[in-house]
Order: C-alpha cells, then sequence, then structure tokens
C-alpha cells in the first residue's frame, strides 16, 4: 500500500458547475447534477472509481451517487494516465431541504482521499422530458393533411432521443438553463384534392419560453445544421408527398420546466 500522502499528493476533483432538478425526483427530494473534472499530475496511474464518492450535505448527511437518474453519460470506472484527467458528472439524490456541502473521494485500500477545492453554489436547472414535440398547427385549411415527426439534439454534445430514424427515443436526454439545442420538424404534405397546391411554413415559436435564435429550412434534409444548406422561412410544400425539414436553435430558459416542449406552427396557403 502506497501512503496516504504520497498517493494524493498529485490528485484532484473539481466541481466546475451544480444543477438542480426538483422535477425528476421522488417527493420530498432533489436531485444535483455535478460536473466533475478527476486529475492526476501524479507519475502513477489512477485507478479511478466514482464509487468512492461521498457528497456531504450542508445537514451532515452524505450520501453516494445515485444510480437511476438517466441515460446520461455519468462518469465511470477508468484509469487516468499520468497528466490526463476524466470528465463527467456525477447525481446524487437529496432531501429537498439540504443541498451539496463538500465533495470527497476515499479510497481507503490505497490510502487515497481527496476532497474537492470547493463546491459551488447551483449553477442552473436540469431536467429529463418526456421525449415528444408538441406542436400545433394554425393558418391553413390543409393541417389534416400534414404528417411530421420531430427530433431533438444537444448543441454542446450531440445526444439526441430521436436517433437514425423516425421513433427512435434515448429517454435519458436532459436539458440544462442555457442550453443551446436543435430542435427539427420534417413536414410531409399529403394533400387531399381539395387542399390547396401549395402550402408555406411561415414561422415556428415557442410555448415554453425558449429562445429562438435561428431558423432554416431544407429540402431533403439530412444531418446535423452545417453539413447542409439551408435556407430561411418561409419553406414551400407544393403537390402530393411534398416534404421539407425546418431545423431551429433554441436556448432553454431558466426556471424548472417539466414536461414536453410545446410548439406553433404558423401556415398559409
Amino acid at each position: 500500500m502506497v501512503s496516504r500522502q504520497s498517493a494524493s499528493a498529485k490528485l484532484s476533483v473539481e466541481v466546475a458547475k451544480v444543477w438542480s432538478d426538483k422535477v425528476d425526483a421522488p417527493s420530498g427530494m432533489i436531485y444535483y447534477l455535478l460536473d466533475v473534472n478527476a486529475s492526476n499530475q501524479g507519475t502513477e496511474t489512477w485507478h479511478f472509481n466514482p464509487s468512492f464518492f461521498d457528497l456531504i450535505s450542508n445537514e451532515s448527511g452524505v450520501y453516494s451517487a445515485a444510480a437511476n437518474y438517466t441515460a446520461l453519460p455519468v462518469l465511470g470506472v477508468s484509469d487516468i494516465a499520468s497528466g490526463q484527467h476524466a470528465i463527467g458528472e456525477l447525481v446524487f439524490e437529496l432531501p429537498a431541504n439540504q443541498g451539496p456541502l463538500s465533495l470527497d473521494y476515499k479510497d481507503s485500500m490505497n490510502g487515497i482521499v481527496i476532497s474537492a477545492s470547493s463546491v459551488p453554489s447551483v449553477t442552473g436547472i436540469a431536467t429529463k422530458f418526456d421525449p415528444s414535440v408538441h406542436y400545433s398547427f394554425n393558418g391553413t385549411s390543409a393541417s389534416s393533411a400534414i404528417a411530421t415527426w420531430a427530433g431533438i439534439t444537444n448543441q454542446s454534445n450531440a445526444l439526441t432521443f430521436f436517433g437514425e430514424e423516425p421513433g427512435y427515443r434515448n429517454y435519458g436526454f436532459v436539458f440544462f438553463t442555457g442550453q443551446r439545442i436543435y430542435v427539427t420538424f420534417s413536414f410531409y404534405y399529403y394533400k387531399f384534392p381539395y387542399d390547396p397546391n401549395t402550402i408555406a411554413v411561415r414561422a415556428i415559436t415557442s410555448d415554453d419560453g425558449y429562445e429562438i435564435s435561428n431558423v432554416l429550412a431544407w429540402s431533403g434534409y439530412t444531418g446535423i445544421p452545417g453539413s447542409n444548406v439551408g435556407h430561411p422561412l418561409p419553406a414551400y410544400l407544393t403537390g402530393y408527398g411534398a416534404e421539407v425539414s425546418v431545423t431551429l436553435l433554441a436556448t432553454v430558459p431558466a426556471g424548472q420546466p417539466s414536461g414536453v416542449l410545446h410548439f406553433t406552427v404558423q401556415w398559409s396557403s
């Protein structure tokens, strides 16, 4: 066994941000998500195991990381080589009347004891959403002939709950205050004989406080924005079977949102 001093001297743990989630926690509890950076400046590989973390609350409670929060990438067991680091999330479930005070890493077998230099105050809100995007139509009598599917992509790490095809969902998708996300709608026009030959998508607005900073449309669009050349709205669908995809860039608002995302699609004939 190496000495406690030599094993811990060049290892460090930093908490960059703290997020809270009240909506998805059991009654009377709250989730705290910690952005953690575990760094090895020593000469030996660090056999890192997040199960050795304890979160100490402001009421002196001691809590281990939650294992059932989400599919969000969390810190896992790894070997951190000299000069390297591991970055990821740790999620803790605390009583609603308590908050995080300090974070300790204790590996008694190898004599490693590390305390994070500090645990910052809550930076913002995290929320797991129902992976449905609800939208309403107005402005065209042909709305019954419009078929859609929608997906959301986190701009920072490309997590998505819709994958290669409509219907694939990752229920672990999590939104964070201030995060920018892509929301993509694919519209298909299966016009009836009495419908207008051409209809137009004029605008898409948020019903949940999301700030929309950019809206672009593609014909035959595939992939993340940037791989295709889009154009501003309006976007036109002409004839039976016409299709167009519209992608907007939205910023997650402050506060504690919950449930599904809602958007209104403005149409004209």
